[in-house]
């Protein structure tokens, strides 16, 4: 009896995987679930704008305290170049020699200035305040995401990432519409322009559920065109207004990760009750097999 009760555990396994597997959120990021060590960065929504515009890497940590290396910078050069693409835990070694290869830099030894990242990402065209200086991981991101659209000859970062501006105002719509793959999208509207989000979109001041968005207030977007299709890259909300005890209405930080908590909470409680119904159904069906 203590074998077919194993037994009927060990099918139930491929149920319990799969309906964690329903539960668990997708490619969608924000700055709570991008990197566990940047929530008290200042610089935390424009890392995950340049994670979203396929800069910088999504390596396990981003170490926003740790000084840019020239190695740190030869990956994220390579990457802004499309000369590869970075992906989760993408192999950082190889990266930054590709760069050597390709004669992005001469060396990818010690620490980069903000010069270096300028001549790097820039060809040089901009000035910065103070060039010999060797910023942190974190101002470096600050530093690049400031410069996005800044004009290279005729070009800009943005352009060579294959995007642009999108429009800012109140989110009047959003809707999750099925794919033909199967899959769903979130289209979302803004300023009377609806576009789907890209599946690794990254979101920033907000929960990465897009339904709770509705009414909030976009103050950057970004778009991607690939192919016929026009894509959300990346959403940064306004803080949230909220009202006060005495009624009076003060501006306040949307807690991003008591947002992205509260879905992983419920998404968990519900997987918790399925794996214990499972659970229960068994030992029913083990006493009715050993009666028998």
């Amino acid at each position: 009896m203590v074998f077919g009760f194993k037994n009927l555990l060990r099918d139930m396994i491929p149920i319990i995987l799969f309906l964690f597997s329903c539960s668990t959120v997708a490619h969608i990021k924000n700055e709570s679930s991008q990197f566990p060590d940047i929530e008290f960065s200042d610089s935390k929504f424009e890392i995950v704008l340049l994670v979203g515009a396929g800069i910088i890497p999504e390596t396990p940590v981003f170490e926003p305290d740790l000084e840019l290396s020239k190695s740190d910078l030869a990956a994220w050069a390579v990457l802004a170049s499309g000369l590869a693409e970075g992906g989760e835990t993408p192999d950082m070694k190889k990266l930054s020699e590709l760069a050597l290869t390709e004669g992005l830099l001469e060396e990818i030894e010690g620490s980069a200035t903000y010069q270096d990242i300028n001549n790097v990402l820039f060809k040089g065209q901009l000035i910065p305040e103070n060039t010999e200086a060797v910023p942190s991981k974190e101002e470096a991101a600050n530093f690049i995401a400031n410069n996005l659209t800044s004009d290279i000859n005729g070009e800009t970062l943005l352009d060579r990432r294959g995007m642009r501006v999108g429009p800012t105002g109140e989110i009047s719509e959003v809707e999750s519409r099925l794919n033909p793959d199967g899959g769903s999208s979130y289209y979302i509207t803004v300023a009377n322009e609806t576009f789907p989000l890209y599946t690794h979109g990254r979101v920033a001041n907000g929960p990465t559920d897009l339904i709770q968005w509705s009414g909030r207030v976009v103050r950057r977007s970004f778009l991607k065109q690939l192919g016929d299709f026009t894509l959300w890259i990346y959403l940064e909300a306004e803080p949230v207004q909220a009202v006060t005890a005495t009624g009076t209405t003060a501006s306040a930080v949307l807690d991003n990760s008591n947002g992205s908590q509260t879905q992983v909470a419920s998404n968990h409680t519900l997987l918790y009750s399925l794996i214990a119904a499972v659970l229960v159904l068994g030992v029913i069906l083990f006493f009715r097999s050993k009666r028998s």
